[in-house]
């Protein structure tokens, strides 16, 4: 049969996408039966054997892991993103992650107080510190304003980073955005507004009441012994020029002339800060029991803009492996606050290609973390704060196609009905949506850039948080108790359980007695006078709050 120039270019030039774009063949195995019933069987029997021998030691050590904005969709594309990644001949679907390899999973209902779609600020707060409470507000309830400073002691709750601290153990807070951001500051702030990053940004009204923004409460916290994120603007006095960009308006930008850094490091032993990645290498974590390390003004670097850094900065598996290095000094143990927190920021902006690698970031420290500790004494959970509107399959995506390549395939792929291709991930909304002029093409090459947006049905200048629940992956002692669906807040209760600390310190569990001998009594895990707030106007419905 005789071939023309133009099919043969087009035969090409499909078998050019198959290889390139990472569309392989599917495993001749799965194409029998026996080898699915084997598969289901040995799942079985994994299962026996996990219900039979349920770890009910006490969690000596505890590392909460939270991918920002880490959806279930987030969780399944960031799979095949890593297996196709690291082989573009394997269809990917059917790889486990360090996250899937994890025995136990729940799901948690990430709703705030205030909002069907929740922020970081109150998803963290019920995380970390055990309750609900309304968007934007960290480590304290519902009932606290920001007009009076005063309700933020009143109404704010322990958080389990400082649970583990009153017990003897060492702390750490890791993240690839600020330090002060939403998520890690509800670890160790308590503020009505995640806004109020330094003094700089605190109300004038604030001020006058003494309150103190979340920069000088992580300084002011004495009890973390590792801090490692971006941030390092909101540490130093205005106008202090900054390490990485002296020539910038990247500068210190705190108006109390405090440099929190120096404030940090006075008194501490054995301890260094450090704000690139050689001096971060360089740190020993046998000689090192205190370690601060800013790695950017603000936000750390995506990790797929990392090699263009100019000083360098560490990975978040590196900065989880040096973490945990400091940390397990401690004979009583530690707990880890690691967050994922790019991933949030990369949807946002409709880049999936960031998002996906910020995954596999986060799916690499799990794996170190499970490396560097022992089933028999650490906890570790894995979970989401909130979800995004990121969707993945549409248009019955074919097996093995590219997680990010056009649908169904990128050797055949479909036109929608304006005449164009489309991918098989999309957003509900965001800046892959255009107002005006109808949705602009897509091919496969474009599609496969790092920094092609991907499109959206609704035009908004971000893409948006979703209201969906998210999952919960776990291992180690009291793991199996994140099953089911909860409240988001339960984590954090679990969390005080497995260890052994806050409310549960006294427990005569049998779990917590062999560490706590001699206690009579299970103490209250909280003690709300109902009656204020069964009966008191919300703050957001009354205006005189």
């Amino acid at each position: 049969m005789e071939i023309s120039g133009r099919t043969c270019s087009v035969i090409l030039l499909s078998m050019m996408l198959g290889l390139c774009m990472g569309q392989g063949p599917i495993p001749r195995k799965e194409l029998h039966g026996s080898y699915w019933n084997e598969l289901g069987t040995e799942d079985v029997f994994k299962s026996i054997i996990k219900f039979n021998e349920l770890n009910t030691n006490k969690a000596k050590n505890v590392i909460l892991f939270i991918g920002d904005g880490m959806s279930l969709a987030s969780v399944v594309a960031g799979r095949m993103h890593k297996a196709q990644k690291q082989n573009p001949r394997a269809p990917g679907e059917e790889t486990l992650t360090s996250l899937d390899a994890m025995p136990h999973l729940g799901i948690m209902k990430t709703y705030s107080v205030d909002h069907q779609t929740p922020d970081s600020a109150a998803t963290a707060t019920a995380l970390l510190c055990g309750i609900k409470t309304r968007s934007s507000m960290l480590g304290v309830s519902a009932l606290a304003s920001s007009r009076n400073c005063g309700s933020i002691t009143q109404h704010s709750a322990a958080s389990v980073l400082e649970n583990a601290i009153a017990a003897g153990k060492s702390t750490g807070v890791v993240t690839t955005t600020r330090v002060q951001h939403a998520t890690p500051a509800a670890a160790y702030a308590k503020s009505p507004s995640r806004g109020w990053y330094s003094d700089a940004k605190l109300p004038a009204s604030a001020k006058r009441q003494g309150c103190r923004d979340i920069a000088r409460q992580l300084v002011d916290n004495k009890g973390i012994n590792v801090i490692l994120g971006g941030g390092r603007a909101h540490m130093k006095p205005r106008g202090t020029l900054d390490e990485e960009y002296p020539g910038t308006a990247q500068q210190g930008d705190r108006r109390d002339g405090r440099n929190l850094i120096n404030e940090w490091l006075l008194g501490r032993r054995r301890s260094s800060y450090v704000w690139n990645k050689e001096e971060f290498d360089a740190v020993v974590p046998e000689d090192t029991d205190n370690l601060m390390g800013l790695f950017n003004p603000f936000e750390m670097n995506y990790a797929l803009e990392k090699p263009l850094d100019v000083a360098g900065e560490p990975s978040l598996p590196d900065m989880t492996k040096k973490a945990i290095q400091i940390l397990q000094k401690n004979k009583d143990g530690f707990f880890l606050l690691v967050e994922s927190g790019l991933i949030d920021k990369a949807h946002h902006k409709g880049l999936a290609h960031y998002a996906m690698e910020e995954f596999v970031q986060l799916e690499e420290a799990v794996q170190v973390a499970k490396n560097l500790t022992s089933d028999s004494d650490t906890l570790i959970i894995a979970t989401a704060d909130h979800g995004h509107v990121f969707t993945i399959g549409g248009g019955t995506t074919v097996r093995g196609n590219p997680i990010l390549g056009l649908s169904p395939s990128n050797r055949r792929p479909r036109k929608a009905r304006d005449g164009k291709f489309f991918t098989g991930a999309t957003y509900a909304n965001g800046p892959g949506a255009k107002p005006r002029g109808g949705r602009p093409g897509v091919t496969a090459w474009s599609a496969a850039n790092k920094k092609h947006v991907f499109q959206a049905a609704i035009p908004l200048p971000a893409e948006s948080h979703s209201a969906e629940d998210v999952p919960a992956f776990s291992s180690g002692p009291m793991a199996h108790m994140i099953t089911g669906v909860h409240e988001q807040n339960y984590i954090a209760h679990m969390i005080n359980y497995a260890a052994c600390i806050g409310p549960y310190e006294s427990s005569i569990d049998p779990h917590c007695e062999r560490v706590n001998p001699g206690k009579e009594k299970i103490i209250r895990a909280f003690d709300v006078p109902m009656e204020d707030v069964a009966f008191n106007p919300l703050p957001w419905e009354d205006p005189t709050v």
